[in-house]
């Protein structure tokens, strides 16, 4: 919600190599002081590598592109496709298997999300959480391939965090790696996407940047990748996933709108989902 505004006018492409300048010092910051680079090898370098570039640099540019476009409502309900997408990848990678009850609860927490999210919104169509900038099959598209690329690099990150590497430590590196990345093609993203370049920063843009980096990266992120190292990719994927249900309440305060009777059904799916799983 904080990145909804900044990333329209900033585009999503600049929204996200900025705000990763903030990610990276942050937690390098974070991973020296926890001495975690020395659970790292030479060898683990090329999965970081893909799940930095796969995670990061396709999966979270294409996410706030989409954001951009369509708005954080309904970017939100297509990112939840990276929830079955990666509990796909955990059978035929890791051959994790869901129990009956599992996918029960699984079930009924993708339900609820949907539900969550399509009747979560109840505000005007032109607002900043709703308006749609251009063609809504283009932000469609970039939404999925958000949600494929969060999906993909949280599979890649999964074997090095089972052979005990420090979850800051990887989340540091892939994090550095995916900056580089953005910071080397920033005019092929920008065109790609069709972010703005002349639109310049304002000065709160920079509080928005680095909290929304503190608390969607150093912190959301940092805590998927540990429960990633230790439990199954499909069940971390699809809790992960519930986001949207759990801003229920903080978004009727921003828009000053109640979400609809469907909308709190849905967070009730959610949480008996949520109990079959834990």
């Amino acid at each position: 919600m904080i990145a909804a505004e900044p990333s329209r006018r900033l585009g999503g492409a600049r929204f996200c190599r900025i705000r990763m300048l903030y990610v990276s010092v942050m937690l390098v910051i974070a991973a020296t002081i926890s001495d975690g680079w020395s659970t790292l090898n030479f060898s683990d370098t090329a999965l970081v590598a893909i799940s930095g570039l796969i995670g990061i640099f396709v999966g979270d540019v294409a996410l706030f592109t989409a954001m951009a476009r369509i708005g954080p409502r309904r970017t939100g309900m297509l990112f939840t496709l990276n929830a079955p997408m990666a509990a796909i990848g955990g059978v035929i990678f890791f051959e994790e298997r869901l129990s009956a009850s599992s996918f029960t609860g699984s079930a009924l927490i993708l339900l609820g999300i949907t539900l969550a999210v399509v009747y979560g919104n109840p505000s005007e169509e032109t607002g900043v959480f709703e308006r749609i900038q251009g063609s809504l099959f283009v932000g469609i598209f970039w939404a999925t391939i958000g949600a494929l690329g969060q999906a993909g690099g949280a599979l890649a990150a999964k074997p090095i965090l089972d052979d005990g590497a420090d979850t800051l430590a990887v989340a540091a590196l892939r994090a550095l790696i995916a900056t580089a990345a953005m910071w080397l093609v920033p005019d092929l993203t920008d065109k790609l996407t069709r972010s703005v370049k002349k639109t310049p920063l304002l000065k709160h843009d920079h509080l928005k940047l680095a909290t929304s980096a503190l608390i969607a990266m150093v912190c959301g992120m940092t805590l998927l990748l540990y429960a990633l190292g230790n439990g199954d990719a499909g069940i971390v994927s699809i809790l992960s996933a519930t986001t949207p249900v759990l801003l229920l309440p903080l978004q009727s305060i921003v828009t000053k709108k109640m979400p609809g009777a469907f909308a709190w059904f849905g967070a009730i799916l959610t949480v008996l989902g949520t109990s079959l799983l834990i």
